[in-house]
């Protein structure tokens, strides 16, 4: 990492992704032996960290479990390992022209299969035309498998007993299936692939045991070294960088993480970064670098000083002045004086092209970092949601005024969204007063979900003015013999208790817990419309795992919106049966329990 004459090729950066509480974090932590994870709010990596692994650990760990590859001639110094928060950081690793990580690690549960952020994160590698390889993680929750610690993969699976394996086929296949459907037409378990430039490979891995993860680790180092090499380049350039975070460190003020992709940064140097209204230039006071298989945000050591650096490195900048910098930003070293000027464009331009700002009907959108600004402003946009501004920082006054504005255009995105960012006081005294609705979430899908849930309320609120535009109430009982499929999506059988049943209504358990919207309801391969009391239906639900986030044995009942339930009560209660009537009593008596400023 330091400055000799002998020029090598730089460490390749791997990027780690996937779908929240998959285990992206813990393969990293079983191989640093670090409990990084645990520091981290409710076991979620809100903003990326990167780890250095040296050649020599690297073969130190393929040894523990006897991988030929330990005894080969590795030719890279290391590599780079970046973690992200879930896939939405991963727009945050950006450079002009692609990507800044050369190859990823996309991290699924395999026993519950892909998820939606898994797709959004194997649709972003594909926009930046990233290799990846998978680990289908958590083999050691299979029901009746013997785990032998740090163990490769095959060693392990070769000593299970059959129906274990056939278990654990049974779900790689499901993965492969999955792909398939992606459009990835060679897809494969890695010991089956002979050429891996042609096929995705699937390790199975544990990070609870280590089963599998020297395999993997195996893998990536072969693929990089084999067909990767050639973008590993020297440079002797000025530093190019991506900055991770913004944080005051005691005793030193605010700091920089930074992630360097390419190029040498010295002490001393000029450079320049985003900032929350400009571009702002510094200069390097000093260079930080964690130990090896330490972790830049939360590391157990002191930082090591530097007087020079090379890609690929992630490192901590003491330098003045950057109060406003934006995490997520693209970072420059400037290098040649007469250069400042385009370097400072091209970082305004970048920055730029990320923030929003129209006189059109839309949502307020704030972020804490420029990458979750992009991936927002992604998701938002995929869903057809219309945006007014996106901008990084704190929810101020100015963004309530903005979209209080936005009110007589559209009142159903008169509305403030935060992710991970602050309210400031005088922003909250402004929504009360101009009755705008604020959402804050750390995670974007939820976010997203959150907004749309009361976009479509608002909107059933303006427009139910008949019983039948109504959701109608509606007791469901589960027969725990009939559950088709477990998630992806989750199908099962129900008795219709009393009321009436519809697709694309909210179910609730009778603890009030949200269970997701029916998708489709049918009878002997017949799609309904609806079921009555009576009947016997099969519904089927996204995004639910039946035995794990419900039992296979619940009482469900459909969740009204609280407008819905005043109209009935109100407008039509002569107009429904004494069944519906009486399910609508037990509802209001559930949310009232459950949800205590419930307004009926």
């Amino acid at each position: 990492m330091g400055e000799n004459a002998e020029k090598t090729i730089r460490a390749p950066i791997a990027c780690i992704l996937g779908h929240i509480d998959h285990g992206k974090t813990s393969l990293l932590d079983y191989i640093r032996g670090t409990v990084v994870q645990q520091r981290e709010a409710a076991g979620i990596t809100q903003h990326i960290g990167a780890s250095y692994f040296p050649v020599d650990d690297i073969k130190d760990f393929l040894s523990k479990s006897k991988q030929e590859f330990a005894q080969k001639e590795i030719n890279l110094p290391g590599i780079l390992v970046v973690d992200t928060p879930g896939h939405a950081a991963f727009m945050n690793l950006r450079k002009r022209g692609g990507a800044v990580a050369d190859i990823a690690i996309l991290v699924i549960d395999v026993t519950a299969g892909t998820m939606p952020i898994t797709w959004e994160s194997v649709r972003i590698l594909r926009e930046k035309k990233t290799p990846f390889i998978i680990a289908a993680n958590k083999i050691d929750r299979i029901s009746g498998w013997k785990s032998i610690k740090d163990a490769d993969f095959l060693d392990s699976y070769n000593k299970q007993k059959p129906h274990v394996r056939e278990f654990l086929d049974e779900k790689i296949f499901q993965i492969i299936g999955d792909f398939l459907e992606e459009g990835f037409k060679d897809c494969d378990r890695y010991d089956k692939i002979k050429d891996f430039t042609k096929k995705l490979a699937i390790v199975p891995t544990s990070a609870k045991t280590g089963e599998g993860i020297s395999t993997l680790l195996m893998i990536l180092m072969g693929l990089v070294q084999q067909y990767l090499t050639k973008n590993l380049k020297f440079s002797e350039g000025p530093a190019k960088g991506v900055v991770l975070e913004v944080k005051k460190e005691k005793g030193q003020g605010k700091t920089m993480d930074v992630l360097i992709y390419d190029g040498v940064i010295r002490k001393g140097d000029d450079f320049i970064v985003g900032g929350l209204e400009k571009p702002i230039k510094s200069k390097v006071r000093a260079l930080l670098t964690p130990k090896p298989l330490d972790e830049i945000r939360d590391p157990r050591q002191k930082f090591d000083s530097a007087e020079f650096i090379s890609a690929a490195a992630g490192l901590k900048i003491l330098a003045p002045n950057i109060d406003d910098v934006v995490a997520g930003s693209p970072f420059k070293v400037i290098g040649d004086p007469s250069l400042e000027e385009s370097v400072y464009k091209e970082i305004e331009e970048e920055v730029d092209a990320i923030k929003i700002k129209t006189d059109k009907a839309g949502v307020v959108l704030k972020a804490d970092t420029l990458g979750s600004l992009e991936a927002l402003e992604n998701h938002f946009t995929k869903s057809n949601v219309k945006i007014s501004i996106a901008d990084v920082g704190p929810i101020k006054k100015e963004d309530i005024i903005n979209a209080n504005i936005v009110k007589g255009l559209d009142p159903y995105s008169a509305v403030v969204l935060g992710f991970n960012v602050p309210v400031l006081p005088d922003a909250e005294e402004q929504a009360y007063k101009d009755n705008i609705r604020i959402f804050q979430n750390n995670v974007i899908y939820r976010l997203l979900e959150d907004y749309i849930e009361y976009a479509e309320t608002r909107k059933a609120e303006d427009t139910a003015k008949e019983i039948k535009e109504l959701v109608l109430p509606a007791k469901l009982k589960m027969y725990p013999e009939y559950i088709f499929r477990s998630s992806n999506p989750a199908v099962f059988g129900v008795s219709v208790e009393a009321g009436t049943l519809k697709p694309k209504v909210l179910l609730i358990t009778d603890e009030g817990k949200k269970v997701g919207r029916v998708h489709q309801l049918q009878d002997k391969g017949q799609t309904l419309e609806k079921a009555e009391k009576g009947d016997d239906v099969a519904l089927s639900i996204r995004g639910l795992d039946v035995g794990r986030d419900i039992g296979k044995d619940e009482t469900l009942y459909v969740s009204l919106p609280e407008s819905h339930v005043r109209q009935l009560v109100s407008k039509f209660l002569n107009e429904l049966t004494s069944d519906q009537k009486e399910v609508l009593r037990e509802l209001i008596q559930l949310k009232r329990k459950t949800e205590p400023w419930w307004g009926m």
